[in-house]
């Protein structure tokens, strides 16, 4: 009795470790469990409550901020503490930062599918090749002709702000930080490069953004290091609400305790670097940004992280990861349009069932051919995407189609959906916007070419 009632406790304490290893495992590696236990901890965004059984339950979830009078005392000091508060309230973010440093240090030629314009007097912008119907705003804006029409958009802005130099400076900063724009406009982030004279023109470019391209900038996530963080700090110290988030690193100033409630703030600071006066300024900030009752805010949206350099990316980790938190809890409610293009963990999945068979139904009798006058070139893209990779893979048996070119699929299926009605366009172009901005361009030059 007694040996079994051992082997009983036994494989009870085996089956209890195995089980908390697991889950360990899946909070460290797998980022949807990341996110759901998070989820589950603070309720969702919109209505945050933290979970009243979990609470008591020693989770980073429900670490006390610093600066809270409640705290326990402790040997470390302030600065300290926010590094030691932000690394463990992120830790769910680790599946995210992980897959950002995998993705970035795999890139060639990270900006081959996106286009690059001008919005105004801001020079080459990066945008993501998101399309949603067009508002009675947009038409008013000049950006559609009526409602309904696709327009172009992203779900936010990323500027990267520093300090003003030659062009061939600017070039090089824009080739390192390629990897880290491909990863944010992979999540329907644009994204531009400024290195502004003076901080009214920063503030004159950030003003005219949100003005005229609210389908771009309607949120803008700003970062800058060193003195570029003065050039920010002073151009949207009187204006609370131009910014949506403000991340520094190592700033050579002071910075300003004028925040707006509704923005998120994060640094990065070396400790290394011994001024007392910047690094209070710091936390000050950072302290006055969690002060809201709402859990998510309250927890996230005021971080210091030590630059430890231990990454050596252009943008850390913890950037990246903080502005898609930003981007995502900031504002819970999400339109039904707003559908992000494929990511690169999302390349498994499938085009709508339905709209594949009505494909199937209205182009039985299509005949493909190559088009007069649209010979590929060596230097043209691919027109690789999810949409030709799913025709191919339906006809992966028909030797008519393999010998076909990505470029004639393009023209050829994007003419099929246009006949099918411009809804149906619109709904590919929202799952597959690399597909859509193909087809509107190959149909330009074919029109042209008549």
């Amino acid at each position: 009795m007694i040996h079994k009632l051992i082997n009983f406790i036994l494989i009870t304490a085996v089956l209890a470790l195995s089980l908390y290893l697991i889950e360990g495992a899946s909070y460290r590696l797998v980022e949807p469990y990341a996110k759901w236990r998070l989820q589950i901890s603070w309720g969702s965004p919109e209505a945050a409550r933290a979970n009243p059984i979990l609470k008591n339950l020693p989770l980073d979830h429900f670490i006390t901020p610093p600066g809270i009078s409640s705290q326990r005392s402790t040997p470390l000091s302030p600065l300290e503490q926010e590094f030691d508060y932000a690394e463990k309230i992120t830790r769910f973010d680790r599946p995210t930062r992980d897959r950002y440093f995998n993705f970035a240090i795999k890139q060639v030629n990270p900006l081959r599918n996106f286009e690059i314009v001008d919005l105004g007097m801001i020079k080459e912008v990066v945008l993501p090749g998101m399309r949603r119907p067009a508002t009675s705003l947009d038409v008013d804006l000049g950006f559609a002709r009526r409602q309904g029409l696709p327009v172009s958009y992203s779900k936010g802005l990323f500027v990267h702000i520093i300090p003003h130099g030659s062009r061939a400076a600017y070039e090089t900063e824009f080739s390192r930080l390629e990897s880290s724009f491909s990863f944010l406009l992979n999540h329907g982030i644009a994204c531009v490069l400024l290195h502004p004279q003076t901080p009214d023109e920063l503030l004159a470019q950030l003003t005219c953004l949100k003005a005229q391209y609210p389908n771009y900038a309607e949120k803008i996530f700003a970062y800058a290091e060193k003195k570029a963080v003065k050039t920010i700090a002073d151009a949207t110290s009187d204006e609370h609400d131009l910014l949506t988030a403000l991340m520094v690193k190592n700033p050579s100033d002071e910075i300003s305790s004028n925040i707006s409630e509704s923005s998120w703030f994060m640094a990065i600071l070396n400790k290394r670097i011994k001024d007392k006066k910047i690094h209070d300024s710091v936390i000050q900030r950072a302290r006055l940004h969690r002060d809201n009752l709402n859990v998510y805010q309250a927890r996230l949206s005021g971080l210091i992280f030590e630059d430890s350099g231990f990454e050596n990316m252009t943008l850390s980790s913890n950037t990246i990861s903080f502005i898609l938190n930003c981007l995502e809890f900031i504002q819970p409610i999400v339109l039904p349009e707003d559908n992000p293009p494929p990511t690169e963990n999302e390349t498994n999945d499938t085009l709508d069932t339905n709209l594949l068979t009505r494909l199937e139904e209205n182009i039985s009798q299509l005949a493909i051919a190559n088009v007069q006058g649209l010979e590929p070139s060596e230097t043209e893209p691919t027109f690789e995407c999810e949409v030709i990779r799913e025709y191919r893979q339906l006809h992966a048996d028909d030797p008519e189609i393999v010998n076909v070119s990505n470029r004639e699929l393009v023209l050829s299926l994007g003419s099929s959906f246009e006949e099918m009605g411009e809804d149906v366009l619109i709904q590919i172009g929202e799952r597959d916007p690399l597909f859509y901005r193909f087809y509107l361009s190959l149909k330009e030059i074919h029109i042209s070419d008549k």
